[in-house]
């Protein structure tokens, strides 16, 4: 094979995993085992605990992360923020963030639910500022 032809045949088999996202998929996959083997050969060192704030956020983060199908990137912050692959349930996330689940918000991250509030919360205070 012509040096030519070959990298014409890398770049067009890059161009179809990046178009069908198994190239990201691929990448994220690296990043997680390269975590997994960090995390492994530094688990002689004790990680500092996480402040129950951080791990809250932290939750709602791989709650959305996990949602959107992120699964490397949840996988990811785990790793990074040293905390264990046990969640914490949705039930003591809107206990903690004293938040009323019904039909519509149990089916979207928290995080979604918390930005709504905000936002409605901002659009309320311009109105009254009228």
């Amino acid at each position: 094979m012509s040096e030519v032809s070959e990298a014409s045949l890398l770049k067009a088999i890059k161009f179809s995993l990046e178009n069908d996202g198994r190239l990201g998929k691929l990448k994220g996959e690296i990043r997680a085992a390269v975590m997994s083997i960090l995390n492994k050969n530094s688990s002689n060192f004790a990680l500092p605990e996480v402040p129950e704030e951080t791990r809250l956020i932290n939750e709602l983060i791989r709650e959305y992360l996990s949602w959107n199908g992120y699964v490397y990137a949840e996988q990811i912050l785990s790793a990074e923020s040293g905390q264990t692959n046990e969640r914490l349930t949705r039930d003591i996330l809107t206990t903690k963030l004293s938040v009323m689940d019904d039909e519509k918000t149990v089916k979207i991250p928290l995080l979604y639910y918390v930005v709504s509030a905000f936002q409605n919360i901002n659009q309320e205070e311009s109105q009254n500022n009228q």
